[in-house]
């Protein structure tokens, strides 16, 4: 997700920020762990065993929600609060699972050449 984090108001800034949080967990929602992994800060730079083994790691949590709860049904932004000065956010999602139950995850993110990547 190549979403500037710049250049614009506070508020554009923490809606693109939180939108590209939601979008990484999609991609774990839907089994795209490679995008997932691919979103966190760093993931360019890690031992492709390394790698491999993070979305091993994603694939095995997804599978434990999918037992625990019937899979996720949706995953929505409750808010996001940024600091330009240090371009970093935090985003707040509602993981809203198959069975009615909602979990809230904070997502911390940290804009690095231009991009939002999750820390």
């Amino acid at each position: 997700a190549s979403v500037s984090c710049g250049g614009e108001t506070l508020e554009v800034i923490e809606a693109r920020a939180g939108q590209t949080a939601v979008e990484y967990y999609r991609h774990l929602q839907h089994g795209r762990y490679a995008d997932f992994v691919a979103g966190m800060e760093g993931a360019d730079s890690l031992p492709s065993d390394y790698r491999k083994q993070m979305e091993e790691n994603a694939a095995m949590f997804l599978k434990q929600q999918n037992e625990a709860h019937h899979g996720i049904r949706d995953i929505t932004l409750r808010r996001c609060s940024a600091d330009t000065a240090s371009k970093t956010a935090e985003a707040l999602l509602d993981i809203h699972y198959s069975d009615s139950t909602v979990e809230l995850v904070c997502v911390p993110l940290v804009c690095r050449s231009g991009t939002w990547l999750m820390k």
